[in-house]
């Protein structure tokens, strides 16, 4: 049984309640805590600072999504970055660059390497998206990345993707484990309509056997602007 598996199985006994108190003048906030004994709420305190950390304390242990912070070098082409909402949300670019592709065997495309457009990446939390952008640098228009294995929203499935988690909270580290979790992993199907103007298949052959890029001609333009990912 996993640690998760164990804490699901175990008794959890009410031991505190924090009860919020906002002034219908000012909109001031108090906070009050009770102790709880054999059900039962005991008297009300002021809510202690030592109280607030030591919770704030036991949950980033329970839960290792919660960053304690990014440190090292910044790369050129980290955009945005924000490990204060209880999890990490980072957004960078790559410029227009060869990569390797794999795909399943029912596609019928060979893996290979393509000249890709520009992309922008999204990991929030636990969730990665990516766009296309057209250039060397991103704009604020976007549009849909042309790949298999991605929602219309940007969002990607990652199916059993796996690559090595980063053994330091660095920013270079932790782009390097969400680009190989999408590079490394196999491009399958489409989900939804066509993501380009034209037949995902056809075009993606055609540029690994050529070595031509992709081209921006076939790009949709998205609703999602970089502006709206940025705030």
């Amino acid at each position: 049984m996993n640690g998760l598996s164990e804490k699901l199985s175990s008794s959890y006994i009410p031991e505190m309640a924090i009860i919020v108190y906002r002034c219908d003048t000012d909109r001031s906030v108090y906070l009050e805590q009770r102790g709880i004994e054999n059900g039962k709420m005991g008297a009300g305190s002021p809510l202690s600072k030592s109280c607030i950390t030591n919770i704030i304390s036991a949950l980033a242990e329970d839960n290792d999504e919660i960053e304690k912070g990014f440190h090292g070098v910044i790369p050129k082409t980290l955009l945005y970055a924000d490990t204060t909402t209880g999890k990490t949300k980072l957004v960078w670019y790559n410029p227009p660059q060869k990569r390797h592709l794999f795909f399943v065997e029912s596609l019928g495309i060979p893996e290979g390497d393509m000249i890709m457009p520009g992309l922008v990446y999204i990991a929030d939390g636990n969730v990665l998206s990516v766009f296309a952008f057209k250039g060397k640098h991103p704009t604020n228009r976007l549009y849909h990345a042309p790949f298999f294995n991605v929602y219309g929203d940007g969002k990607v499935c990652l199916g059993s993707a796996k690559a090595k988690k980063p053994s330091r909270l660095t920013y270079i580290e932790a782009i390097e484990y969400w680009e190989n979790l999408f590079w490394n992993s196999e491009f399958s199907h489409l989900i939804g309509s066509t993501p380009i103007d034209g037949n995902l298949a056809v075009i993606t052959k055609h540029c690994i056997k050529t070595g031509e890029p992709f081209p921006a001609n076939k790009l949709n333009l998205h609703k999602t602007t970089l502006q709206h990912i940025l705030k």
